[in-house]
């Protein structure tokens, strides 16, 4: 997906022919919440991806990839080097989860 995560959850509202008040009742959130999510004016709650998933079908590790994607592309977009910071966080990832791997081995 290359809109922001905002513009996705518009267009399935839209797409599914909900207005913000049905969906923002299914999300469990304002209605003027939503509308500055999908305007790009407030990020995504996290507690309402398992309503996203479940109200419009979607796959729950798609849907997480796509909004945590966005929330690292939101940190690191503005800076020149963004494609090398992208590949350190990468690494760094790898080595903390084969730390927390290796932590976990000691707790057995």
């Amino acid at each position: 997906m290359k809109e922001t995560f905002g513009e996705y959850i518009h267009k399935l509202r839209v797409d599914n022919n909900l207005t913000l008040t049905k969906l923002a009742a299914a999300l469990d959130i304002d209605q003027s919440t939503l509308s500055k999510i999908e305007n790009n004016k407030r990020t995504v709650p996290e507690e309402i991806l398992p309503k996203l998933a479940i109200t419009f079908k979607i796959d729950r590790t798609a849907l997480d990839k796509e909004y945590f994607s966005e929330k690292i592309a939101s940190i690191i977009y503005k800076q020149d080097n963004s494609t090398e910071l992208f590949l350190l966080a990468e690494e760094k990832v790898k080595y903390l989860r084969s730390k927390s791997i290796k932590q976990g081995k000691l707790k057995l």
